[in-house]
């Protein structure tokens, strides 16, 4: 008798590329893995996923970017 395919999505694995030399902090750190993991998020999406107040993001995000490590397009950001 031959098997039916249930039809079940499978499971992808992330591989996080190695954190750029330029990320000293954790709070850096952890912004660079949620954006590299899961691609584009706005600051919204960001703070309620990272527990984190807005005013850190921003300014995290603004040195990330500085170093060329993360690009804001209005208001979604993305590691490049």
């Amino acid at each position: 008798m031959e098997r039916m395919s249930l039809g079940r999505p499978t499971a992808t694995t992330y591989t996080p590329r190695p954190l750029p030399s330029e990320i000293e902090t954790p709070t850096a750190k952890l912004v660079y893995m949620a954006l590299d993991a899961d691609g584009p998020h706005t600051v919204d999406e960001l703070s309620d996923r990272l527990n984190m107040q807005k005013l850190v993001l921003f300014e995290t995000l603004r040195t990330l970017e500085s170093k060329g490590i993360v690009e804001a397009n209005g208001d979604c950001c993305t590691t490049r």
